[in-house]
C-alpha cells in the first residue's frame, strides 16, 4: 500500500503514515519524500506513523542506512515515531539508537495520543500533501 503524507500548518507538523506492507524500498522512499518536502518548506516537526502497517519487511541494513543518512527534518525539531507493534517498535528504537548523534530530538511511542502529548498539540488539522 505504501505511505501518505500530510501536514498540519497550524501546528507545523509533517506526518508520514505508512500503510499495509512496508518493505525496505517503501520505507526508504517515504523517508526521501519527507526529506524533500521538509527541505522545500520551513522547518517543522514530524510524525512517522506505523499504526497502519500490517507487514513490516524492513531489514536491519535499511534501518542502518537511514540512521546513517541526514535527518529528514533538521535537528532541533522534535520528531516522533508511533509504533504500536512490538517488532516495529524494536526496529524504530534501533533506528533511534543508531542515529542518536544526528537525531537527538527523535522519540518513539506506542500511540498517536502519546505523540500528540509530546508535541503539545490537542486537535491537529492535517491536510494531504501532494
Amino acid at each position: 500500500m505504501g505511505f501518505v503524507m500530510d501536514f498540519d500548518a497550524r501546528n507545523n507538523i509533517l506526518r508520514v503514515t505508512l500503510k499495509g506492507r512496508v518493505t525496505d524500498a517503501i520505507l526508504l522512499e517515504s523517508y526521501a519524500t519527507a526529506a524533500r518536502y521538509a527541505a522545500s518548506h520551513p522547518p517543522c516537526r514530524g510524525i512517522a506513523d506505523f499504526s497502519e502497517v500490517t507487514e513490516f519487511e524492513v531489514s536491519g541494513t535499511a534501518i542502518k542506512q537511514l540512521a546513517g543518512s541526514s535527518p529528514a527534518i533538521p535537528t532541533g525539531y522534535i520528531r516522533v515515531c508511533v509504533a504500536p507493534l512490538d517488532f516495529i517498535f524494536g526496529m524504530v528504537r534501533m533506528f533511534q539508537i543508531l542515529g542518536e548523534d544526528t537525531r537527538p530530538d527523535l522519540r518513539t511511542v506506542r500511540t498517536m495520543d502519546e505523540a500528540h502529548r509530546l508535541l503539545g498539540i490537542e486537535s491537529p488539522e492535517f491536510s494531504p500533501v501532494s
